[in-house]
């Protein structure tokens, strides 16, 4: 966000503008998305899915000065659904199951008196808790070389790559091609030896659980804290092909945190907020009460129940922009953006005016 827009929302509070928005505002639902919390530098690299602790108390402390109502997300979808929504109740939710869930959200959680729900997949419980895909990614952004040269891996890996010339496209291409490789377990297992051609200490990376998931003890014990464990899918993928694979992915994702945890969940997120025009339907067969994506805005009695609308919160959102979407701010100038279009497009040639255009 640019120094200007930031004083221009300065003004817009002081005008009283955010007060009037959360009026206007008021019957909708607020859900906010957070990953895991760093630890060490990680937010610098990825500011989205790592947040300080500092800048989440700050979040906590703004709901809190704001007299914002955080609500768990089964009561928040009650109310969304008998249109109880009459003070812009927010809900707060945790994408994966990051270990610093733990040992960072929750305890500032506690703090504040507040819930919250963590979507958890769980294939890493079978196969070990490191995410090599976020661990990699971290490593070849941090590494400080402009090449990589693998040997001995394996046929689609070895090579020789130009991390200087684009970093991104390296990374998606090693994800890529260890995902056809190698099953989830001998994955984690790569990272080692990709460490030391980059000449990276893992254990240093890795240190203090960084990037690692929940195991199943930390599970039971984030939810004896009272935080809410739901389904985000056992291998963090809903396919989109058959109805037959998405089962298999709530099902088993379904009975390994029921095992875990001893409460079968009934709510969902789609993984990396990713979902086709077939999801809702079947998820709704396979008894799912909520579903929710990363589409920004708030959500009204008329905001589909499997197509819930989320603000996808980062290290780099200012205060004031933060404050700004809870207090419905930003879903007032969506809605002006949204009329704006419609009168354009009314205005293209070849529009047909309809009845109600010409009222």
């Amino acid at each position: 966000m640019t120094a200007l827009r930031r004083y221009a929302l300065y003004v817009l509070r002081a005008a009283g503008v955010f007060a009037l928005a959360r009026h206007l505002t008021r019957k909708q639902l607020r859900i906010l998305c957070y990953h895991s919390f760093s630890i060490g530098d990680e937010h610098e690299f990825n500011p989205v899915m790592f947040m300080r602790a500092v800048t989440f108390e700050e979040r906590l402390r703004i709901l809190r000065r704001r007299g914002i109502q955080v609500v768990a997300l089964d009561e928040a979808v009650r109310r969304l659904q008998r249109g109880e929504i009459g003070n812009g109740e927010t809900t707060i939710t945790l994408d994966d199951g990051w270990v610093s869930n733990l040992t960072i959200a929750a305890p500032l959680l506690e703090k504040y008196g507040y819930s919250a729900c963590v979507y958890v997949s769980t294939e890493h419980l079978g196969a070990g808790t490191e995410v090599f895909n976020v661990a990699l990614a971290y490593m070849i952004r941090c590494c400080g070389r402009k090449t990589l040269t693998l040997s001995g891996l394996h046929p689609q890996l070895d090579g020789t790559y130009a991390i200087g010339n684009d970093p991104a496209a390296v990374i998606l291409t090693l994800i890529g091609a260890a995902e056809d490789a190698f099953p989830l377990r001998e994955r984690q297992q790569l990272l080692r030896p990709i460490a030391r051609a980059l000449g990276v200490d893992l254990d240093d990376v890795l240190r203090d659980g960084r990037f690692r998931l929940l195991s199943r003890t930390e599970m039971q014990e984030l939810s004896r804290r009272g935080l809410d464990i739901q389904l985000h899918s056992h291998t963090h993928h809903l396919p989109d092909g058959a109805f037959d694979a998405v089962a298999e992915e709530i099902t088993s994702n379904r009975r390994i945190i029921a095992d875990v945890v001893g409460i079968e969940p009934r709510h969902f997120c789609y993984p990396s907020g990713e979902y086709r025009d077939q999801h809702p339907e079947w998820l709704r067969r396979l008894g799912i009460a909520s579903a929710t994506t990363c589409d920004p805005g708030l959500n009204d009695a008329d905001t589909p129940v499997m197509l819930l609308k989320r603000f996808l919160d980062s290290d780099r959102t200012s205060p004031i922009a933060f404050e700004a979407e809870i207090c419905g701010v930003n879903e007032l100038a969506r809605r002006l953006r949204r009329t704006a279009r419609r009168a354009v497009g009314r205005l293209q040639p070849g529009h047909s005016l309809s009845e109600s255009d010409s009222r």
